[in-house]
């Protein structure tokens, strides 16, 4: 996957949640979780609110369980999501 674009937006603003997001599933795919992290909770910290960045955190987090133990703090994020947005299969289905 390549995410030249998105690191190039993000200096231009690295005040957008959505490119935060975006970067943040392009480093899940990459399988480099410990920056994926970095950047969901970069995400969240700017909207709290929103579904998508809980789901971002809770995926850098599972991918982070194997090698740390993190499996607590993935359910958590997916779970906070949930509450934020139940009707998103997305979310319930990483919870369960």
């Amino acid at each position: 996957m390549d995410f030249r674009n998105e690191v190039k937006a993000i200096d231009l603003d690295p005040t957008d949640a959505t490119l935060l997001s975006n970067r943040s599933l392009c480093w899940i795919r990459l399988d480099q979780a410990e920056h994926a992290l970095d950047d969901a909770k970069a995400c969240r910290a700017l909207r709290p609110g929103w579904p998508k960045a809980c789901y971002r955190e809770g995926a850098a987090l599972r991918l982070l369980q194997a090698c740390f133990r993190r499996f607590d703090e993935a359910a958590n994020s997916f779970y906070e999501g949930v509450q934020l947005d139940p009707e998103n299969k997305e979310l319930v289905n990483a919870f369960r």
